[in-house]
């Protein structure tokens, strides 16, 4: 949950390079976080609570932050989360993320 909820947050941190008056600070994201954990029903298993957090927390956050958003901005916003979390978990190259960003480069003929 916490590697989830850093990824989260470093997602909306980077928000500002799109545009310099998307900036949030580490208290709203805490905030936000904290009220999903809280609003959160327990579960009987510890791995069943976790799952329901990280969900809970993915939309909190996503819910409140796409609310300030510009419409082109908000899909490019869950891009970044899902690239991020399957860049996480390995399931996306370093070397093809590399590639998407920079390009194929110059091939020799």
């Amino acid at each position: 949950m916490a590697t989830r909820g850093s990824i989260l947050y470093f997602v909306i941190a980077d928000l500002a390079g799109i545009d310099p008056m998307y900036q949030y600070s580490l208290a709203y994201v805490k905030r936000l976080f904290n009220v999903a954990i809280e609003k959160s029903p327990a579960q009987p298993t510890l791995e069943e609570r976790l799952a329901v957090l990280i969900d809970r927390i993915a939309a909190s956050l996503y819910l409140n932050v796409s609310r300030g958003l510009f419409v082109a901005h908000k899909v490019l916003f869950s891009f970044l989360i899902a690239t991020s979390i399957n860049r996480n978990s390995m399931k996306i190259d370093e070397n093809l993320w590399g590639t998407l960003l920079r390009g194929a480069g110059i091939f020799n003929k």
